[in-house]
């Protein structure tokens, strides 16, 4: 059976014919089954790729159609160990833009060099983006997707004057979202609500929260937010760029007024002593999939559990309308956790046939360094097959710690659910900590709870 692999880097390019192009030669070349992949060729993880590997494992695989040989990937290491694992399994390798013969020296030869120049020009095209990113930020460039109520004019920030559907420019309709969840008695979800209601702007309480806080608002331009928004001291920040959606004075308003509705409107905490309860952050909505939060709002009254999708965008985007109550989750957990104690006390360990395996991390090291000790020994191959080593290396130690702490989590199991009185008397702040790690996470809708999802 002939089969094809095609693959591009990035969403953008398989938006033009680029994908279809690769598609409609590997097809003519006679390809039965086609594998397709829209990610970096220099990632390992690619779904279909390994697919395609795992097929031509299994046998029934006669050849493999590629139309260049950097489709298959970008990574000298990669090319050559899956040209290692074709060989073994009787598959022939077509690349239809340069035709080779891989069962011989010279065409394995050939690809190998290929390879060489695939992961060269995918290294050069990396160190030309970090040059090009960092003239971007010398120039104080805006970004390519500015924050609601900024567009880009010549490559810099500039209050978005278009207007909504509404008849309001975009500045106007951010003038007027910060205005709102700056009064007295306004929240994040509260506000949210108001401008899905009023203007059909479907927004988050966190995504709100990030956009208030946005340096941009603030006329500044901003690098490096994404992937650390809440480590601020890792920001690059140019100030005074453009015109500020907000003055300082505002901007100290809206902090203060997140800090005290943190508290206030109860994130997962209790107003009467400010204590964080157990299972905060693990508890999620069984219809929308959203976390959960905690609600207190009288004194000496049970705390319920709301879907915050729901909080914030309304019944239109969420059905779960009825509270839980975290007292009726707790015990429900905790007969859950007993249970499991006494299943494993009760588990006859002579009985069983333990096969231990070798990570699968370790097995494509492996893979790795054989195929590295089979090519030509040069510094550079030396020097890979010393990196790889210490790979394994590194990954061996992971998995005796990885043993430590589940032998750790088995006695700490045992400790607190061998006596229930001992369980009991724990205070909320311990039995939080010990939640975390018994406990993956609890699915609740309309005041039943659908699944609980332990880690013992």
């Amino acid at each position: 059976m002939r089969i094809g692999y095609v693959r591009v880097s990035t969403g953008e390019q398989a938006e033009t014919d680029a994908l279809e192009q690769q598609t409609a030669r590997v097809e003519k070349a006679g390809a039965a089954l086609i594998f397709a992949d829209v990610e970096s060729g220099r990632s390992d993880k690619r779904s279909q790729f390994n697919q395609m590997l795992a097929m031509c494992k299994q046998g029934g695989v006669s050849e493999l159609v590629i139309t260049r040989i950097d489709r298959l990937a970008r990574s000298v290491i990669t090319i050559h160990r899956t040209m290692v694992t074709l060989e073994e399994y009787g598959v022939k390798l077509i690349v239809l833009d340069a035709p080779v013969d891989t069962s011989s020296p010279f065409g394995w030869f050939s690809v190998n060099q290929m390879a060489g120049l695939a992961e060269f020009e995918s290294r050069l095209l990396q160190n030309r983006i970090k040059h090009g990113m960092a003239y971007f930020r010398e120039q104080k460039k805006a970004s390519p997707r500015p924050p609601f109520g900024y567009y880009r004019v010549d490559e810099k920030y500039a209050p978005d004057m278009r207007l909504d559907e509404s008849g309001n420019s975009k500045w106007a309709i951010a003038n007027e979202i910060i205005d709102y969840f700056l009064l007295d008695l306004s929240t994040l979800r509260s506000t949210a609500r108001y401008v899905l209601e009023k203007y059909n702007i479907s927004w988050t309480a966190a995504g709100l929260r990030y956009w208030m806080t946005s340096p941009v608002l603030q006329g500044h331009t901003a690098y490096n937010i994404h992937g650390n928004i809440n480590k601020p001291e890792k920001w690059e920040i140019y100030k005074d760029t453009h015109p500020p959606l907000i003055s300082p004075a505002k901007a100290k308003q809206i902090y203060q007024k997140l800090a005290d509705n943190k508290s206030k409107f109860c994130y997962g905490n209790v107003k009467k002593n400010n204590e964080i309860l157990p299972l905060t952050g693990q508890i999620i909505c069984g219809c929308c999939g959203y976390k959960c939060f905690f609600v207190q709002r009288r004194a000496n009254h049970r705390v319920r559990v709301r879907c915050k999708k729901r909080e914030n965008l309304g019944k239109s985007f969420c059905n779960h309308k009825i509270s839980s109550y975290l007292d009726e989750i707790l015990t429900a957990i905790d007969t859950a956790l007993i249970s499991r104690y006494e299943t494993v006390q009760n588990y006859t360990v002579t009985n069983l046939v333990i096969k231990e395996k070798d990570d699968p991390e370790i097995i494509a090291r492996r893979e790795q360094l054989q195929a590295l000790r089979q090519m030509p020994q040069n510094p550079i191959i030396q020097s890979a097959i010393e990196q790889t080593l210490l790979e394994i290396q590194t990954i061996e130690q992971k998995e005796v710690v990885s043993k430590q702490i589940n032998d750790e989590l088995q006695e700490m199991f045992t400790i607190c659910f061998s006596d229930r009185e001992y369980w009991n008397s724990l205070s909320f702040p311990e039995k939080r900590i010990a939640y975390r790690e018994f406990v993956d996470y609890v699915k609740v809708l309309n005041g039943e709870i659908l699944e609980i999802k332990l880690l013992v």
